[in-house]
């Protein structure tokens, strides 16, 4: 922040009239001496241009601030009155996992019904693959006194696309690795509202278990989409509510434009004792080839509860039509055997998530996290009704985690994925060992 102190002129013109008395006393005094009316004709010369240039440097204009265009400001660089702050990290991660055929690699930007093909598989061999593809790059922006309150922005990129299988308009494997920049979240808060693209107002962060290949579990609750969001201050903690993009498809096929959007809300209470929400969402399933509308929902409840010193634990349930909101579309909305049939039936599931971490010393971690999902409802044409053969998944995450200082982590962590088959008892296998390197700046 730069402080304006109004310029005195006075210092500095009698300082200019003093350096330049001896030359008017040169100029006025004989080679002899110097008689009384000499002195004070000197002493008018002195004063007339100590008028003159008081005058001059009254009128200049004052300095405002160092730099008009650029400032240091806290954490950021201020450009006007809009300080602007870059962050993000580069994430490099090592992937071996069980059940690959050689073809899809890029297991750190696999999904969890991916997982479940390579169970399926009659392969037992173990794959490797690379990636960077998770790193990310963010511009934030803070904007002070607009109509009275602070506007700040956010938008968030990384190049974690769809997996695919050898060239293609999005990237490869074989010569370049390249993949174009992809929209994470991008969104303005200002008074209490926000607006743009940023996590569901559905899912509570706090709970998310820390793990190497983030929201790759199987239930919990994790998506971002656009919307337009309304926080308030509620007993404990705050209360928030939205109006969210519906999509009731998923990966290109959806079943039909809707019209009324996804109605969330959620209510935290913070405190000594941790993190604590429930959360619910209201959403419109159309089928207009059936000529049909269901209006259904979901309910979630999650917490994060302290235990003993920096140790936590989080949880997670939720029950109802969660679809493409929890486990990364392992569900779709609707029952897809009855939809072809021409009825709109939403599909029932519920999710439940438990993680641990524990602090081994300040710089050493680990979690321990369990996550389980299953679909509620009997399916009318089992198993053409769901995205897989599969109609419940639970996921296991161990690690080790080293964070020498607050910008790099180092990590390895094993994974475990069972996938219960809809037709028979039986399940299939699914495993994952993973190193990552994520330098943060």
């Amino acid at each position: 922040m730069t402080t304006t102190t109004r310029f005195n002129p006075r210092p500095l013109v009698r300082a200019i009239a003093l350096a330049g008395a001896p030359l008017l006393v040169l100029a006025s005094m004989p080679a002899t001496a110097q008689s009384g009316s000499e002195m004070e004709e000197l002493r008018q010369r002195v004063q007339t241009l100590e008028e003159k240039l008081e005058g001059a440097v009254s009128t200049a204009p004052e300095l405002q601030e160092d730099n008009t265009y650029l400032l240091r400001d806290g954490d950021g660089i201020k450009i006007g009155d809009t300080t602007i702050s870059f962050g993000g990290f580069i994430k490099a991660d090592a992937i071996f996992g069980s059940g690959g055929n050689g073809s899809l690699n890029s297991y750190s930007i696999g999904l969890p019904r991916m997982f479940a093909k390579a169970a399926a598989n009659d392969n037992n061999d173990w794959k490797s693959g690379f990636s960077a593809r998770e790193s990310r790059i963010s511009i934030g922006t803070k904007t002070g006194d607009v109509v009275g309150h602070d506007l700040t922005t956010y938008i968030e990129m990384d190049f974690n696309q769809d997996l695919n299988d050898g060239f293609s308009e999005t990237g490869n494997e074989i010569v370049s690795n390249s993949y174009a920049p992809r929209l994470r979240q991008a969104y303005a808060s200002w008074n209490g509202w926000d607006a743009g693209q940023t996590y569901t107002t559905f899912t509570d962060l706090a709970a998310m278990p820390e793990i190497l290949n983030q929201g790759k579990q199987a239930a919990f609750i994790y998506v971002t989409q656009p919307m337009l969001r309304y926080n308030m201050a509620a007993p404990g903690g705050k209360l928030m509510v939205a109006l969210e993009n519906p999509e009731d498809g998923y990966y290109g096929n959806s079943y039909d434009d809707q019209s009324y959007p996804d109605l969330t809300a959620r209510y935290q209470i913070r405190g000594n004792y941790g993190f604590y929400s429930i959360a619910g969402v209201l959403r419109n399933i159309e089928d207009d080839a059936a000529d049909e509308t269901k209006l259904t929902g979901a309910v979630s409840l999650s917490a994060r509860i302290p235990t003993i010193g920096r140790d936590d634990l989080r949880l997670q349930y939720s029950y109802g039509a969660l679809g493409r909101y929890m486990g990364l579309l392992t569900y779709p909305d609707v029952d897809l055997g009855a939809l072809a049939a021409g009825e709109v039936e939403p599909l029932k599931t519920y999710g439940a998530t438990a993680a641990y971490r524990h602090f081994w010393s300040p710089a050493w971690r680990s979690s321990l996290v369990l996550s389980h999902t299953e679909i509620v409802d009997d399916l009318e044409f089992s198993p053409k009704g769901t995205l897989s053969y599969f109609d419940s998944s639970t996921s296991v995450h161990a690690n080790l985690l080293w964070s020498a200082h607050k910008n790099l982590t180092l990590g390895l962590e094993y994974a475990y994925w069972d996938f219960g088959e809809i037709a028979t008892t039986g399940s299939e296998q699914y495993e994952q060992v993973m190193a990552s390197a994520k330098l943060s700046f």
